[in-house]
């Protein structure tokens, strides 16, 4: 990880192959990636830095090149920015790491803040009709032979996770490692498995005028399609309108997409979300020097690992 003062020094740097006004640049956060915002031409962009150690240039070739492909299909998308010199990606040396830098347009509209004393029920239907619409193109997408996007089992937190998750954590270790055979048990097919958004959750749309619009694909990768279901719904599973809010889900799934989905195959990757989830965290923080919070947030998710995935009832 980069300090903060390095890190915008990067960041200063990599601003300026877009043009983008440097005074405005301001830092949002990090979570694998290092996230700006900027101004270039009175347009509000959003710089993404990427570490070579977490994704090589072709799989950010071909995350850019399926967001192109979806785009071209009908869904809204905050689409890449070209640099002045015409690239997709900019390649800044910094230390002993090579990050990539890449810029993206804004996403118009409101995030989603769930409330109870609403149906919810139209933005469910509109949340499903949308993973439908991109399931559907995923299908249909055929990748470069310059590139290829990364399948599930081959993301570096899964490849790495050795390093970050000591065998102390014996609870997720043991569910880690039942989800991982069942997973790799399960029929792959043209119907059931392809490219995925890998990280569907309110954070990552805004909504306008009827429609979702979409980005961070960074998690994107080739993955079973019920996994992007079980993401968006796994927040809210929990509520005792959760089987209510997951029925409205599929029915908007269902107009642009067929897929006999039974509900103990979404509780099971409800549960596989609950424990990568765990993984991302356990990379991120560490277990050293936790916050309360931080602490807090580690036991939860170890009691609810271990009690399963739970609709509310």
């Amino acid at each position: 990880m980069l300090d903060s003062v390095r890190r915008n020094e990067v960041a200063n740097l990599a601003v300026r192959f877009w043009c983008g006004d440097t005074e405005s640049l301001e830092f949002i956060g990090n979570s694998a990636n290092y996230i700006y915002h900027f101004v270039e031409s009175g347009k509000t962009r959003y710089l993404r830095l990427v570490s070579s150690y977490d994704r090589t240039k072709k799989q950010i070739e071909a995350e850019l090149d399926f967001i192109f492909h979806l785009q071209q299909g009908g869904v809204s998308v905050a689409l890449p920015v070209s640099s002045v010199a015409g690239r997709l990606v900019e390649e800044i040396v910094c230390a002993n790491d090579l990050l990539f830098a890449c810029v993206f347009e804004q996403a118009e509209g409101e995030r989603f803040r769930y409330e109870t004393a609403t149906s919810n029920k139209e933005h469910f239907r509109l949340r499903g009709r949308t993973l439908g619409q991109i399931h559907t193109l995923s299908k249909d997408y055929v990748f470069s032979d310059s590139f290829r996007r990364f399948a599930w089992n081959e993301d570096k937190l899964l490849l790495n996770i050795e390093r970050f998750l000591p065998k102390s954590e014996k609870i997720v270790w043991r569910e880690y490692d039942l989800l991982n055979n069942r997973l790799r048990e399960l029929p792959q097919s043209k119907e059931t498995y392809g490219l995925i958004h890998g990280d569907f959750g309110e954070t990552n749309y805004r909504y306008q005028d009827s429609r979702l619009n979409i980005f961070d694909f960074d998690d994107c990768c080739y993955h079973w399609f019920v996994y992007d279901l079980a993401i968006t719904i796994y927040p809210h599973g929990w509520r005792k309108e959760g089987l209510q809010l997951l029925d409205w889900l599929l029915e908007g799934y269902a107009e642009n997409m067929s897929l006999d989905v039974p509900l103990a195959e979404i509780t099971m990757f409800c549960q596989w979300r609950l424990v990568y989830l765990f993984m991302v965290y356990a990379r991120k923080w560490g277990f050293e020097n936790l916050s309360e919070q931080q602490a807090a947030w580690f036991a939860q998710k170890r009691e609810n690992i271990t009690h399963g995935y739970q609709w509310s009832s």
